[in-house]
C-alpha cells in the first residue's frame, strides 16, 4: 500500500481553503478557454472529464481562477486574515510545481504587508523559473520600501535572464531617489540593447524628460545639467540608430 504525499495532502488542504472564496466562479461562460468553454459546458464529455479531474483534487483552471479571485479581495481583509493566506501564499510558491500558480501567488502576496509576505517575494525573487521572477518584480513594484528597492536593484543587474532585468528595470520606476538613478544611469552603458531601451523608457517615466538614445545627454541630466530635450525628429533618429531588439 502506497503512502499518501505528505506534501501533496497539505496543498490539497490549502486549496480546500481557498475554494471557499470562488464557490462559482468557474460557472461563468469563458473564463477557462473562450468561447469554447460555453460549448465544453453543454458537451457530456467534457464534463464527464473534468469530474474525473475534480475527484483527484483541484484543476489548474480552478487554482489560477481561486488565486486571482483571492488577489481582489485581498486589499479588504483584515490584516490577520492577510497574514494567514501570506501563510499559505507561502508554502505554495515554496512547493508548488506549477511556474504559472507560483508565479500567481507572488503576485497576490505583493498585495499583503507583512513579514511573511516579504518572506514570500524574496522566494519568488530566486525561483528557478524566470515567469515567477518577473511576477515578483511585479509584485515587489506595489511595496515601494527598502526591502523591495534592494531586491530590484539586484535583479536588474545580476539575474541572468534579460526579460528578469527589464520587469525589475521597470518596476524600479516606482523608487525615484538618487540611488535608483545612480544604478539606472550604470544601466544605459549595458551589453544589451534591451537593457538599455528599457532603462531609458523607465528614466523617462521617473524624469518626464526624453533623450532617447542620447545616453550621454542622459548621463549629463542625471549629473544635474540642464541638457535641453532634441525635436521629435531627431528622438526618431536616435531610436532608429539603436540595434534592432528582434
Amino acid at each position: 500500500m502506497k503512502r499518501r504525499n505528505t506534501n501533496s495532502r497539505n496543498s490539497r488542504g490549502i486549496w480546500a481553503t481557498i475554494g471557499i472564496w470562488s464557490a462559482g466562479i468557474l460557472l461563468l461562460p469563458g473564463c477557462m478557454d473562450g468561447p469554447f468553454y460555453a460549448m465544453k459546458r453543454i458537451n457530456p464529455y467534457f464534463v464527464s472529464q473534468w469530474q474525473k479531474d475534480r475527484d483527484l483534487g483541484p484543476t489548474y483552471e480552478d487554482r489560477i481562477a481561486e488565486l486571482e479571485l483571492l488577489s481582489s479581495q485581498i486589499a479588504s481583509m483584515p490584516a490577520a486574515r492577510q497574514e494567514e493566506w501570506a501563510q499559505n501564499l507561502q508554502y505554495l510558491v515554496s512547493n508548488d510545481p506549477s511556474a504559472s500558480l507560483r508565479a500567481q501567488a507572488a503576485r497576490v502576496a505583493g498585495k499583503i504587508s507583512s513579514d511573511t509576505a516579504t518572506r514570500v517575494l524574496n522566494r519568488a525573487s530566486s525561483d528557478e523559473s524566470m515567469l515567477v521572477r518577473m511576477a515578483a518584480c511585479e509584485a515587489w513594484k506595489l511595496r515601494p520600501d527598502q526591502a523591495a528597492q534592494d531586491m530590484l536593484l539586484s535583479m536588474a543587474l545580476t539575474d541572468e535572464d534579460s526579460s528578469v532585468r527589464q520587469a525589475a528595470i521597470e518596476s524600479l520606476s516606482a523608487f525615484d531617489n538618487p540611488g535608483v538613478l545612480s544604478t539606472l544611469e550604470k544601466l544605459l552603458d549595458d551589453s544589451s540593447p534591451a537593457i538599455q531601451f528599457q532603462t531609458v523608457q523607465t528614466l523617462r517615466q521617473m524624469t518626464g524628460r526624453d533623450y532617447a538614445g542620447d545616453f550621454d545627454s542622459w548621463k549629463k541630466f542625471l549629473a544635474g545639467e540642464d541638457v535641453p530635450e532634441p525635436s521629435v525628429s531627431v528622438t526618431a533618429a536616435f531610436w532608429n540608430a539603436l540595434p534592432k531588439l528582434y
